[in-house]
């Protein structure tokens, strides 16, 4: 557990008001939906949802929201579908992860609660862009990621490449899949904030 933080003021009220942008209707558990086929569409569902990976695609103008399904049962053996907070992709010539760009850099923090040297610029499902104090960024490093909806989560990442403009990629891992699933609840809700047009597009269940 990391002790707390010694960001300034300024970033604790960023991170502040990145939480109190969130949409107050929004959910705090998964949306879920029965299933209501006959038996063999529900034994052939059970046994793709426990061999392989089931998802719910979404296209809303230039975005792709991809919803990872979970089936779950019941004490009434009683199944349901859950869907998780989606992962989104910007469509285009080439399908990739949409970005969130952060106003103000957010730095990093050590172990101890203190900040490092490495300041994140935009944030994704599973990649940083980072800006480093110091003239050389690392190859490797494993530092805990602030969010305003708890404590900072502790993350790994490896270098990818450099950018023209000065800033660092990496690829980042995370410990716990609560940690990932914590992420992408977060970019959902301020994808949805800064595109507001593309809840109509949306069933209620899921915004």
């Amino acid at each position: 557990m990391v002790p707390d933080s010694i960001l300034t003021s300024e970033e604790q009220a960023y991170l502040a008001e990145l939480a109190n942008e969130e949409p107050a209707h929004r959910q705090s558990s998964s949306p879920s939906f029965k299933i209501e086929g006959n038996w063999q569409a529900t034994e052939l569902l059970a046994r793709l949802a426990a061999n392989s990976r089931l998802s719910l695609e979404a296209e809303t103008g230039r975005f792709c929201l991809s919803f990872q399904l979970q089936l779950v049962e019941d004490e009434f053996h009683s199944q349901h579908i859950e869907l998780s907070a989606p992962t989104i992709y910007e469509t285009g010539p080439k399908m990739r992860a949409w970005r969130l760009q952060l106003k103000r850099p957010l730095p990093l923090l050590e172990a101890d609660g203190g900040k490092s040297a490495l300041r994140v610029h935009e944030l994704s499902p599973n990649g940083l862009l980072v800006g480093n104090l110091h003239n050389s960024p690392p190859e490797h490093f494993h530092l805990h990621l602030p969010l305003p909806d708890g404590e900072a989560m502790p993350i790994s990442a490896h270098r990818v490449r450099e950018t023209k403009s000065g800033l660092t990629a990496y690829e980042v891992e995370f410990s716990e899949e609560q940690d990932t699933e914590r992420l992408r609840r977060f970019l959902f809700s301020q994808h949805r904030r800064l595109h507001p047009e593309l809840e109509s597009e949306l069933p209620e269940d899921l915004v």
